[in-house]
């Protein structure tokens, strides 16, 4: 336990600086406080909210989530419709804020030994997660109610699967994919039902719209180091060594010596100086803003984004798989979105009860309800069997898009997604990297050297204190 915690410290230092980006929708929304003051005041709330039985005798958990808005209503939902559904357990929910809150006080409830029973936490926390000693992994309690692992996609569960354990079950899961103008295609000559499938038909496309006057800008797509990850995955190339970390823990990049990460440099910045795509930085928000307004025709974007997309425009959206760098078998998308993590309070009871509700999110009921409701994948294939779910995708079609890429998306090394402790630093380092190389200050061999050599040296900083 002293080893534990010294290894925590160690590593709050290392991450509390950073700012923590959600995948599939840019930087977190915003949120309430993080004061230290906050942060206390929760880990404490949650241990007497815990420790408390609820009347009748139930079994009382609580789960932290950082999904606010309609995502927070819809995480409520599931919540009381879990605790209406039997009487031996009471779900408490509690809102941290954004992701970058819930891995602060996280962190602190482990210090103080105060956790939740279960914790959302964001895709690219895993390794932080597992590497901490404080979570259960998911595979554990299979065996204790018989669940199948197969009732989840294996694609979306390869991501959250260490050393061969599953971990954590997936929650809130998407993947990016790309948005158009069907108007625009239409005005521009192209076929509105055929969106471009590599990056050389994205430049041919956005090419004859800008001439043809269609709109301003042909293509966009936000500075955001998710896609970085994207598109080295769609390349059939791993971003780190070791199997991106996943045979034995990374000790560098691997996007450097394979290529990958120029081949992306070079296409971001080839697409940039054609004068037919556009640039409009790092918040993902505002590309978003350019394409439903009409400024630009085409963006890659998280499919989590899909409802609003259609809700915020008023031109008839398309969808199409991301478009790749260049064509291959092995290649295709990583999922992005949080997971729902086991803590161990070393209480038998309510690490079962933690466990049944969690089993209870995969059930096709469930995941058809939160699918419609957020716009997020319905991890149990079973949920789009469901009436329900069946005319929603027949009135959202595009949603079948989302669905089929991911199906389409092969499982291996490469599309399960980097391992690594460091994540939130790199992607930061992504940003810096792609900003200097389209204002010119390095060509984008310089600029995957410097972004190779800064996340090697996080990444030894990280091993470093986790021995």
């Amino acid at each position: 336990m002293k080893r534990r915690k010294r290894w925590l410290a160690a590593i709050m230092a290392a991450v509390m600086s950073m700012t923590l980006a959600a995948c599939g929708g840019g930087a977190s929304t915003s949120s309430g406080t993080t004061a230290a003051g906050s942060t206390e005041a929760a880990t404490t709330k949650a241990a007497a909210d815990t420790k408390a039985p609820a009347e009748g005798g139930k079994t009382v958990i609580t789960l932290w989530h950082a999904m606010g808005g309609v995502n927070g209503e819809a995480t409520e939902a599931l919540v009381k419709a879990f605790n209406e559904s039997q009487n031996e357990i009471e779900v408490k929910s509690e809102y941290q804020g954004t992701y970058d809150d819930l891995i602060t006080k996280l962190k602190a409830a482990m210090q103080s030994g105060n956790m939740p029973d279960v914790c959302q936490m964001y895709d690219i926390g895993t390794k932080f997660m597992t590497d901490s000693g404080y979570a259960i992994p998911v595979q554990d309690m299979f065996a204790t109610t018989n669940f199948d692992p197969s009732t989840v996609m294996n694609i979306i569960t390869s991501y959250y699967t260490v050393d061969g354990k599953q971990m954590s079950m997936p929650f809130n899961v998407s993947t990016p994919m790309l948005y158009y103008n069907k108007d625009v295609f239409k005005a521009a000559g192209l076929d509105p039902n055929t969106p471009p499938k590599t990056f050389d038909e994205v430049l041919e496309f956005s090419k004859k719209i800008v001439e043809s006057k269609a709109a301003p800008v042909g293509y966009a797509q936000a500075i955001y180091g998710w896609f970085f990850e994207q598109q080295t995955a769609g390349q059939g190339k791993y971003y780190a060594n070791n199997e991106n970390g996943r045979k034995a823990p990374a000790t560098e990049v691997d996007f450097l010596n394979n290529g990958a990460g120029l081949k992306i440099f070079e296409t971001w910045k080839k697409l940039m100086d054609s004068g037919y795509a556009a640039n409009y930085g790092s918040t993902t928000a505002d590309t978003q803003t350019a394409f439903f307004s009409g400024q630009t025709a085409m963006i890659i974007e998280s499919t989590a984004i899909l409802k609003n997309a259609t809700a915020s425009s008023d031109f008839e959206i398309g969808t199409g798989y991301l478009p790749k760098i260049e064509e291959n078998a092995e290649g295709g998308v990583i999922i992005g979105g949080a997971s729902l993590w086991m803590m161990d309070n070393k209480d038998e009871a309510r690490k079962n009860a933690a466990w049944k509700f969690i089993e209870y999110t995969t059930t096709p009921e469930s995941q058809a309800t939160w699918s419609m409701s957020t716009g997020y994948f319905a991890i149990n294939p079973k949920a789009y069997e469901t009436p329900a779910m069946k005319e929603f995708i027949a009135q959202n079609p595009n949603f079948t898009t989302a669905i089929n890429q991911l199906k389409d998306t092969p499982v291996n090394g490469y599309t399960a997604g980097v391992l690594s402790g460091v994540a939130t630093e790199s992607r930061k380092l992504f940003n810096e990297a792609m900003e200097k190389t389209y204002d010119g200050t390095y060509t984008p061999e310089q600029a995957v050297s410097f972004l190779a050599e800064k996340v090697n040296a996080a990444i030894a900083n990280y091993n470093s204190s986790t021995k």
